[in-house]
């Protein structure tokens, strides 16, 4: 396939004015991010190994890219795809969809072609914002055009174009980002969630554990859940986001985001680490914390606090939290046991182990009996099940394919797995969000 063509510029997108209050606007993500830039321009926004990337920086490169969008066709609303390996590359293309008013559709940089096709069809974006390294995976006709952003000459027909006093064109009940979901046999295809849930999410968090503060660590490749959820996170207390490429170096202090399933990783590194600084904060995203986990987090880590947010089906907003404040004392209650995320409803329906498809939901269960973990909120995505939505604010429940109970004291306990029916392929066609 083609790269983008920076040299001939697209039909101009129809001016539609969805931010006419500064109050509205403060209130997207690429808004939060402005505020930020605007109080520390120079203050480094990702440190990943020798590199740097400021605020400042970062505010007038991704606007730029905002109007190369927009030169190049793409409308509000449109969806964009981002893959990158570099986590400052990443986090200056998501920016760019933003303020031009686009859905951002983050892929793994190490993801297998299947997975970028699916990515491609569900979402049908045109375009796809990457590096040198990561547009090879596109080549070929009939797919996304690529445009690398370590490409010099891209950047230098980027830079002589005025920037469009347009941008930003984000709404906060506007679709911010597209998540394709983890390839689980009957998932849905992907979560679509507005700027407000993920800006509400990231409050509710800090409102709830404190503001993350100056230092947040992450070991995971660019747009992963655990890079997702921190970013935002992040720039909400304007601190920076610290990237560990070596999954063998030890974290330092601050805060450590990690998903669930690698932070056993994590601890195997620091059993063997010499004594010195160690992670004030661990916060988990993803599938529950298993007993297990909790337990070698407290020998190993008795001062640091760990967290841990419920987030199914790759949706990186959390449904459930649990805070273990370790102590040195063996933890009271295993990792499973949940609340609800603030401007969450959880509800168990249907029965573990009945056979159902994708979207549907069975009977509410009542207190001590099995069914499946369904929520709803403001907080949380759409499922996208082939060409229709499912809202996770008024309508139907979404399902995580966890089951659960309530437990005597009212929390929800997580366990495990419940089996679905396969479901329809999607059919491929663009995203339409109005």
């Amino acid at each position: 396939m083609s790269p983008v063509d920076l040299r001939t510029p697209g039909r101009p997108a129809p001016l539609r004015c969805r931010n006419d209050a500064a109050g509205a606007a403060a209130r997207t993500l690429d808004g939060l991010f402005s505020r930020a830039a605007r109080r520390r321009p120079r203050a480094v926004l990702v440190r990943e190994g020798p590199h740097t990337l400021a605020y400042g920086t970062a505010d007038d490169l991704s606007t730029r890219l905002g109007t190369a969008l927009l030169r190049t066709g793409v409308q509000l609303g449109d969806p964009v795809l981002v893959h990158c390996a570099d986590h400052r590359h990443a986090l200056v293309a998501q920016l760019a969809v933003l303020k031009a008013g686009g859905v951002c559709v983050p892929v793994h940089a190490d993801a297998p072609a299947d997975r970028l096709r699916e990515a491609a069809s569900v979402s049908g974006a045109d375009v796809v914002l990457c590096g040198l390294a990561t547009q090879r995976a596109w080549a070929g006709d009939g797919g996304p055009r690529p445009l690398a952003l370590d490409d010099p000459q891209a950047w230098r027909q980027i830079a002589a174009w005025p920037v469009d006093r347009s941008l930003p064109r984000s709404a906060p009940t506007e679709p911010a980002y597209l998540l394709p979901a983890p390839e689980d046999g009957a998932r849905p295809a992907a979560h679509l969630v507005d700027h407000r849930a993920w800006y509400l999410a990231m409050a509710a968090r800090s409102a709830r554990t404190g503001p993350c503060g100056p230092l947040v660590t992450v070991v995971e490749r660019p747009t992963g859940p655990a890079a997702l959820s921190a970013l935002w996170w992040v720039l909400g207390s304007a601190g920076t986001l610290h990237v560990q490429p070596d999954p063998a170096a030890v974290p330092g202090p601050g805060v450590l985001v990690c998903e669930t399933g690698a932070y056993a990783g994590v601890l195997d590194v620091l059993a063997t680490a010499p004594p010195g600084p160690r992670p004030r904060t661990v916060l988990l995203v993803g599938a529950p914390c298993p007993p297990a986990l909790l337990t070698r987090h407290t020998e190993l880590l008795p001062a640091t606090a760990l967290r841990a947010e419920f987030a199914p089906a790759g949706s990186v907003l959390p449904w459930a939290v649990s805070t273990h404040l370790s102590d040195g004392d063996a933890p009271a209650d295993p990792g499973t046991l949940l609340t609800p995320a603030p401007g969450v409803r959880l509800s168990l329906r249907g029965v573990l182990g009945e056979i159902r498809r994708p979207g549907e939901v069975g009977e509410i269960r009542r207190p001590g009996e099995v069914g499946e973990v369904c929520a709803r909120g403001r907080n949380l995505p759409f499922d996208v099940l082939g060409d229709t939505w499912q809202a996770g604010g008024g309508g139907p429940f979404l399902s995580s394919g966890y089951g659960g109970r309530w437990s005597p004291d009212g929390l929800l306990e997580i366990l495990g797995r419940t089996p679905l029916a396969a479901a329809e392929p999607v059919r491929p066609g663009r995203l339409v969000t109005s």
